[in-house]
């Protein structure tokens, strides 16, 4: 029998029982997309398929021959390929693109190829553009794009000769031009026989790119079929439960005080100045496709990226040299890689959750584990973590609860202006909805969030106010609610912006705050 077979695998941690004898296939060459919300048991199945982790019962499969993957390199070897979601976790960003495409071969002395280095820069060329990437194999990886290192990963695995590839949230960080390269790589790869596991949110593009559905709920299969016998209304349906609901967007209401203001904030990447401001209580969207320049302003403005200007707080003038002077006056940033720059991974919720509250947990440098314990536990009832166990390692937590464990760390602390970079990125629509309902309470609570976003969509959904920002300038401040979709489409890809541009240098002039 040709293909890729789990049959009847279950797996529970503790007392939770996150796979109920699921059943799933992949047939050479076809894509099979595997969906469902977070804590649905996809992450897990996955784990167990790329030997991460072990079932508690169930068999895998390969051309009819039976596999027991006891650690990823066995899985490697059998042919099962991983492209993680946080591709900067699979990659030397010190090393050049040739070393890393080699880091596997090298590991394995016994079976590594003596190549010269001529012919090893060559072998790496070779698999870039198999990959559809044209650029040097000597390239540093820390000078590559995010899209150019989703490929090099891809690259990697297939360099192992694998035949059957996870691809999890792969469009997460994609602009719309980059998802269209990558699912033409993806056809030119199902031709040579290699067959796909695509795991992703994005539902209408999981309908253009797969052949099948497999749907998990709650660790059961739910629907498995052809990918075009359903519409969106009813994927969703079988992945909640229950019908989708359209809710209208509730007016909110802010104070006139600006509470946070930067001016002359320099972003090295684009070598562009931004000035930007917000008042108490507002929801502050930074609007801009990908590449635009939002990660790198979001971390300037908490000096984790070098660069100058001022900053007011509440009225106070500061200039900070790095992110501890900015934290320590009540900025925290979100960041859009949660399990590389949010998370301590191997460790516990608890410890995650609780880590900003070291000096109060502690006396005399002895930590007060009651204290502790009882900081995690109220945190993890009100953020609604599942699982509910604080001492559950982080890293086995779905990407929604991943998020909340990143927000909820900030939530007992000093901080008074909340930076959220891309907080929907790779989490399901309940999750999504979860998070917003903590900024808006976080705004109701008087504190001031900007919200970094490529998802026009939810910009418009959350946010009162939108800055327009296109490669690395903030062009617009614009009241949400005079914003259509299109409109943010249109100007984030470089439309010109007549009317809203006069009424962002009027607001700008009476804020207050003096800009250059």
């Amino acid at each position: 029998m040709s293909g890729l077979s789990m049959k009847a695998i279950e797996k529970a941690f503790g007392t939770v029982r996150v796979l109920n004898g699921v059943n799933f296939d992949v047939r050479p060459g076809e894509v099979h997309a595997l969906l469902g919300m977070n804590g649905a048991g996809k992450s897990t199945l996955m784990n167990i398929l790329a030997g991460a982790i072990l079932p508690d019962a169930g068999t895998i499969t390969i051309d009819g021959t039976p596999c027991a993957f006891s650690s990823p390199r066995e899985a490697k070897q059998a042919g099962i390929g991983l492209v993680v979601q946080e591709v900067d976790t699979a990659l030397f960003p010190g090393l050049p693109i040739y070393e890393n495409l080699a880091a596997d071969e090298l590991a394995d002395v016994k079976h590594h190829p003596i190549r010269s280095l001529r012919e090893e820069k060559k072998w790496a060329a070779a698999l870039l553009h198999r990959v559809g990437l044209s650029i040097p194999p000597t390239k540093l990886v820390r000078d590559c794009s995010l899209h150019e290192k989703q490929l090099i990963v891809l690259a990697k695995v297939l360099s192992s000769n694998a035949r059957y590839i996870i691809l999890d949230e792969p469009t997460a960080a994609l602009s719309e031009a980059e998802t269209k390269r990558l699912f033409a790589i993806i056809h030119e790869l199902k031709q040579q026989g290699v067959g796909f596991i695509y795991i992703s949110h994005k539902l209408k593009e999981v309908q253009e790119i797969a052949d099948r559905l497999t749907i998990l709920r709650d660790g059961r299969i739910i629907y498995q079929g052809a990918a075009g016998s359903l519409s969106l209304e009813d994927i969703v349906l079988h992945m909640t439960g229950t019908k989708q609901a359209a809710t209208a967007k509730q007016a909110r209401t802010y104070g006139s005080e600006i509470a946070f203001a930067a001016r002359g904030i320099k972003i090295d990447k684009t070598s562009t100045t931004v000035d930007i401001y917000a008042h108490r209580g507002e929801i502050v969207g930074i609007a801009g496709l990908v590449g635009a320049g939002k990660t790198e302003l979001a971390e300037s403005l908490v000096a984790h990226r070098k660069t100058s200007g001022e900053w007011q707080l509440d009225g106070q003038h500061y200039t900070f040299s790095s992110p501890y002077e900015a934290i320590a006056a009540g900025l925290c940033l979100i960041p859009e890689e949660r399990r590389k720059q949010g998370l301590f991974l191997p460790e516990s919720v608890q410890t995650n959750l609780t880590v900003r509250l070291l000096s109060w947990l502690s006396r005399w440098q002895w930590i007060s584990r009651m204290k502790e314990t009882n900081a995690a536990n109220g945190l993890v009832r009100s953020l609604g973590i599942h699982p509910p166990s604080p001492s559950t390692a982080v890293r086995h937590l779905s990407g929604g609860n991943q998020q909340k464990v990143v927000i909820g760390k900030w939530l007992n602390t000093n901080a008074r202006v909340f930076l959220f970079d891309e907080p929907t990125k790779g989490i399901d629509v309940h999750a999504k909805q979860d998070v917003f309902s903590i900024i808006r309470t976080l705004a109701d609570e008087g504190k001031t969030v900007l919200y970094f976003s490529s998802e026009f969509r939810e910009l418009l959904e959350v946010c009162d106010t939108i800055y327009i920002m296109v490669d690395g300038r903030l062009l617009a401040r614009l009241p949400a609610a005079e914003l259509t979709y299109e409109q943010l489409v249109y100007y984030c890809s470089g439309g010109e912006i007549d009317g809203p541009a006069g009424r962002f240098r009027d607001t700008v002039e009476k804020s207050g705050v003096v800009y250059s």
